[in-house]
Formats: structure tokens, C-alpha cells, sequence
């Protein structure tokens, strides 16, 4: 009878076990898609924010290659890895990270408080302006370049009156498990912008 009693209570215990896992791993798959649902909203912004940088650059007389420049840089957030220049590792901030001296939190405070900028960052914001007054598509890929920019398009429509610049862009998810909830590795995102039209008053629109 005693024998019989602690299997029970070791099944009972291995079933909980089980049950927990499975409840851990729903909560881990609810909170990829809502981490995944969270980045396509802010990349849905960042493209309308591109658009207004694209009908903005169109509306002031800049030719095509300048407005998909513009845009290209108001979409660097969605543009993901950072392919030309290879930016190497600080190697301060990676001896810092190594260290078993600091446990996470203390450490993300210190590496927040003496390197506040990241090297990665300081090379985009000085390549861009070169980037934006690279003269061909060819030599602009030398100065700057990323991973998923060529999926990034725009197209400029002249109204009235005015501008209407959309952006489009085949977003990548990349978010483990993205497949549970969405048949595709990537979707279908639209930015736009409409901008009164002033140039054609005092430039000569030459199609280019």
C-alpha cells in the first residue's frame, strides 16, 4: 500500500513538472509574437518617417537617386545589419562584458555610464553625410551599406499641388518562432507622406 501511495505522488510530481514546462513555454511563444507584433508596428513608423524624408527631399527639387538616399537613411532602424564599413569590436567594452567581476545589472550601469555611445554608431553618423553626397548608387555602397536596404523602395507621385511619397519594404522577421503565428519570413510594410509641392514655381523639372 506505501508502495502504491509513492508512485502516485511521483506521477503527481512529474505531471506538475510537465504542466509547468508546457505553461512556461506558452508564455515564452506569447511573448515572441507580441516582441515580433511590437517591432512591425515601430517599423511601420520608421517607413513613414522615411516617406516624409523622401516627399520632403522631392518637394525642395532633389532628383531620384537624392530622394531614395534620403530615404534610405530615414529607414537605417529597419535596415538591419551594418554590412559596409565592418566596424570591429571595442575592445574595452568586450573586456568589460567578459568580466565575472560584475553581475548583470551593476554591469549594464557601468557599461551604460563609461561607453554611452557605441563605436557602430559613431561610424554610421559619420558616413552618412558622405553617403548622402555620394554622386552613384556604385560608390554610395563603398561609403555605407546594410543587409536589408535593397529591400527598401520608394516611389514618388506628383499630385496637385502637392507630393505622395510611399515606401515600401518586405520587413524580415526574425523573432524565433515568428512561424507560429505567421506563414512567412517576411511582411509586407507601406510608409507614406503628402507634402505641398513648391519647386516646380522656381525649378525646372528635368524627369531625372
Amino acid at each position: 500500500m506505501r508502495l502504491i501511495l509513492i508512485s502516485k505522488k511521483r506521477a503527481v510530481e512529474g505531471s506538475s513538472l510537465v504542466e509547468a514546462c508546457l505553461a512556461i513555454g506558452m508564455l515564452c511563444l506569447i511573448f515572441f509574437g507580441l516582441f515580433q507584433i511590437s517591432r512591425v508596428f515601430a517599423a511601420y513608423e520608421i517607413l513613414h518617417y522615411a516617406a516624409a524624408r523622401g516627399a520632403r527631399a522631392a518637394t525642395v527639387g532633389f532628383n531620384r537617386w537624392m530622394v531614395a538616399k534620403c530615404v534610405r537613411v530615414g529607414a537605417i532602424p529597419n535596415a538591419g545589419k551594418l554590412i559596409e564599413p565592418g566596424v570591429p569590436e571595442d575592445p574595452y567594452l568586450a573586456t568589460l562584458v567578459s568580466s565575472y567581476k560584475y553581475k548583470p545589472g551593476p554591469l549594464w550601469e557601468r557599461v551604460l555610464r563609461e561607453v554611452p555611445v557605441s563605436r557602430k554608431y559613431e561610424v554610421e553618423r559619420a558616413r552618412i553625410p558622405h553617403y548622402l553626397g555620394s554622386e552613384t548608387p556604385e560608390r554610395a555602397r563603398f561609403i555605407l551599406d546594410y543587409s536589408d536596404w535593397d529591400k527598401i523602395s520608394v516611389s514618388i507621385n506628383k499630385l496637385i499641388g502637392g507630393i505622395h511619397a510611399i515606401v515600401h519594404q518586405e520587413y524580415p522577421l526574425r523573432i524565433p518562432l515568428h512561424r507560429t503565428f505567421y506563414a512567412a519570413d517576411d511582411i509586407g510594410l507601406r510608409g507614406e507622406s503628402y507634402l505641398e509641392n513648391h519647386y516646380e514655381l522656381y525649378l525646372d523639372d528635368m524627369g531625372w
